[in-house]
This record gives structure tokens, sequence and C-alpha cells, in this order.
């Protein structure tokens, strides 16, 4: 049911660089682990860039009868389980770096549950931008 959701979704749109914005909300999603899938965990969250999708399993009033219930959150940028950190940088991060030289801010804020992979995505976002300063 949930694949046949993920059908239906809107077509993911270009992400937008966040140079571009005053503040930038973005979500990664993480595939699952292969305990996770091992454990018959169901991935039930879809990224069609900018939105989030959580598709909630529910059964109608008789108790039998299941149906799908989806839940939209819209951010600035989202990054499905397909995208790497590269696409990241790519996007976030790589058009603030002259900003960062020149006496400007940039703040980067990771939010989320432990081993969800806050620190995974920082070290090859900052391993890209080491690149890309001292090419």
């Amino acid at each position: 049911m949930i694949e046949e959701e993920r059908r239906k979704a809107p077509k993911a749109l270009n992400h937008v660089s966040s140079n571009k914005m005053q503040i930038c909300v973005c979500v990664r999603k993480r595939p699952l682990f292969d305990k996770e899938v091992v454990a018959g965990e169901i991935d039930s969250v879809t990224c069609p860039n900018p939105k989030i999708l959580v598709h909630e399993t529910k059964f109608k009033v008789d108790g039998i009868t299941k149906f799908i219930q989806n839940h939209e959150f819209n951010f600035d940028n989202t990054y499905s389980e397909k995208e790497g950190s590269h696409d990241v940088y790519q996007y976030q991060i790589k058009d603030l770096l002259p900003s960062i030289f020149n006496k400007g801010v940039v703040t980067l804020f990771a939010y989320g549950q432990t081993g969800s992979g806050k620190t995974f995505t920082v070290s090859a976002t900052t391993h890209d931008a080491v690149n890309d300063l001292f090419k």
C-alpha cells in the first residue's frame, strides 16, 4: 500500500541553493539500516523535494480494512535516501563559502535522533568544502 502511495507522490522539484534564502530549513532522510529491514521495519516516508510525506497505515471503523493517511510537511529542500552528502553540499553549503570569507556569518544546525546521520552528513559536506577550497 505504501509503495502505491509513493507512486502517487508528486515529482521532486529541483533543489534551491541556500544562498538565495535568509534561513533555509532542510531535511535529509536516511535509508533503513540492514538490521531494520531484517527486523521487518517498513519505510513509510517519501521525500519528493521540497516535501516530506509520512504514510500512516490505519484501519477503517470496521477494524479490518486498511488505508493510508498521508501527512505532508513542506521545507525549503528535502533530500531522499537516494541522494548523497555531496548533493546536500552542492545546494546547502557550496554557494555560502564565499560569504564566510567575506566576513559573513553562516550557521549550520543539525538536529535529529541519535544515529540519524547528523555527523555523517556534516563530516562528508565538510570534506567536500575542504576539497573545493584547496583545489
